[in-house]
């Protein structure tokens, strides 16, 4: 699989790679995982070894519960083993459900909140209650408990997360597999229809197909390699290997191994094998992804903290240090800025460019992920909600940060991100509380711009990048393609599209530029230096502009702005 990786990975891929393959070396993959959650996290099936999270928490469980056991075992009679193992499972699912409100990831990912599932496989294995089930019901009542244990499985799977609370979405499929457990082997379809040789060997290398068949599904969809055949016809035949690949692993690694009473060389064998894995992980991982496999020069998604969190900005502006989703980056220190860069991540994402435009001046770039640059309005969704109160905090923190040495202010945003959110998603504002997510914007930005405007102030509204329809990796020539079939790859969105896009939040700021008909006041479009007349394009002059769907690179930042920005500013001409 890491040879795969290394003829299919562009560098920065390649090193995401690395880090995960170290970390599932190191049986904490779930944890590494964690870490990377985030706003600009990648997509799953960008991540080849995400389903190896699973069998990190499985390890962690396996390190611990041994232990548990024989304490268990010294201090409690065997028939009280179920009530600690019952408590332990409570415990583990009650921490699931608190943690759960607060980050829905760090429940799906940590091992204690984890724990609850392992636990309940644990208390059927238990004597006690093996003999318990033993004992319990009629061939018929078996029969049922194993029937509606199925369905709980299989309904779980149709539904997914439509009809259950998101903390008690893994209930189902898990009181499913233990009622299908439970039951034994007098349920009728355990003795029947999970009974066949077919399908028990389904179970026997179901371990091995696990292990193999994302990898190889991920790296077909990295590789953009759908554009070349059927798409439904890849996913069949990476199925298919998969499959084989599970076969072989059973009969040449898996039964042999088992065979094996050297078990101790066999360990040591395994062990030195892992060395080599982790050795060519860190050796990826130093050298940035191993660029030379690539013609790129420069890595096109890089964005260093240099662009984005400057520990001594962070610390300067009140509580901006104290959330890892704020941005705070200055240039000089010694002078109050003169330029303040105000939003989101997309204004953040055209650092480089004002930061290359007006280098003679004290500049500041101030904000946060997912905060609108105004005053006082909240973004959040249901999966987070204790994420509502951070934008006030963030954004007031930034506007304090404007001062009437201030002469220009740049506000920049992924408006739609805020305007047309989907159910799950909220932005309001105290100030206008029964105002649709297009209403609060508009009333907002017409409530702060005045503000901004004073002084002699100038105030740059600069509107939305297209955003892409695909990842902006599917672009570039990967190691892999240079022995395919050459292939014509669109990088561009049809401009009609982005248009329609952003049609709604368009007319708003042109009524609000309208309302307030100040000469201070300037739009500039990023689709005058993105798109002619036809499509919007994120390769330019053989270089991709973007890092990700709808974030400018270092590349796009200089590009973009050197031809949008205004040449007619009075604070740019006056420091000529």
């Amino acid at each position: 699989m890491s040879l795969l990786a290394l003829l299919i990975l562009l560098p920065q891929e390649l090193w995401s790679f690395a880090n995960e393959l170290i970390a599932s070396l190191a049986f904490v993959p779930n944890l590494a995982l964690l870490v990377d959650v985030g706003y600009f996290d990648k997509l799953a099936y960008t991540k080849p070894l995400l389903h190896l999270w699973s069998l990190g928490v499985e390890e962690q469980f396996y390190l611990l519960w041994p232990a548990v056991l024989v304490l268990l075992a010294r201090r409690e009679r065997p028939a009280h083993t179920m009530t600690w193992i019952a408590l332990l499972a409570a415990v583990s699912f009650a921490a699931h459900v608190l943690i759960f409100r607060q980050s829905p990831e760090a429940s799906f990912y940590l091992p204690v909140t984890r724990f609850w599932e392992l636990l309940t496989g644990a208390l059927l294995a238990v004597p006690a209650s093996a003999k318990l089930c033993a004992d319990a019901g009629s061939r018929g009542m078996r029969s049922a408990v194993s029937a509606l244990g199925i369905l709980l499985v299989v309904g779980s799977m149709l539904a997914g997360t439509v009809a259950v609370p998101g903390s008690f979405s893994a209930v189902l499929p898990t009181m499913g597999a233990a009622m299908f457990i439970a039951a034994g082997p007098l349920a009728a379809l355990n003795r029947t229809v999970f009974s066949l040789r077919p399908v028990v060997y389904v179970g026997l290398i179901s371990y091995p197909l696990y292990l193999w068949h994302w990898p190889l599904l991920s790296l077909l969809r990295v590789a953009h390699l759908e554009g070349r055949a059927s798409e439904y016809l890849l996913r069949a035949l990476m199925v298919s290997i998969a499959v084989l690949a599970a076969i072989l692993t059973y009969h040449l690694v898996e039964r042999p191994l088992r065979r094996r009473a050297d078990l101790k060389r066999i360990g040591a064998w395994l062990g030195i094998a892992m060395l080599l894995l982790a050795a060519l992980g860190l050796a990826i991982v130093r050298t940035d992804g191993f660029p030379q496999r690539t013609a790129l020069k420069t890595d096109p998604f890089a964005w260093p903290a240099k662009f984005h969190k400057d520990p001594a900005c962070m610390d300067l502006y009140e509580s901006a240090h104290r959330n890892s989703e704020a941005y705070c980056v200055r240039n000089d220190y010694g002078r109050p800025p003169r330029v303040v860069l105000l939003g989101d991540s997309h204004a953040n994402a055209l650092w480089p460019g004002v930061l290359a435009a007006y280098a003679e001046s004290s500049l500041l770039n101030i904000g946060a992920q997912r905060c609108a640059y105004l005053q006082d309005t909240e973004y959040w969704d249901d999966a987070t909600p204790a994420r509502r109160g951070v934008c006030p905090v963030l954004i007031g923190a930034a506007y304090r940060a404007i001062t009437p040495d201030t002469r220009l202010v740049i506000l920049v945003a992924r408006n739609t991100l805020y305007i047309d959110v989907s159910p799950e998603e909220h932005f309001a504002s105290p100030d206008f509380p029964r105002a649709t997510t297009i209403e609060v914007f508009e009333r907002s930005l017409i409530r702060d711009l005045p503000r901004l405007l004073e002084s002699d102030r100038e105030v740059i509204l600069v509107l939305q990048v297209p955003e892409l329809d695909f990842l902006p990796e599917h672009c570039l020539h990967r190691p892999i393609e240079s022995v395919l079939p050459e292939t014509i790859v669109t990088c561009s969105v049809p401009r009609t599209v982005v248009e329609q896009r952003q049609a709604q939040y368009r007319a708003m700021i042109a009524r609000v530029v309208r309302a307030l008909a100040d000469p201070d006041l300037q739009v500039v479009d990023p689709m005058d230096a993105l798109c002619d007349a036809s499509e919007c394009h994120a390769m330019i002059d053989g270089k991709l502009m973007y890092r990700d769907n709808h974030h400018l690179n270092e590349a796009g930042s200089l590009y973009v702005w050197e031809k949008i920005r205004p040449r007619n500013l009075r604070f740019y001409l006056s420091s000529q």
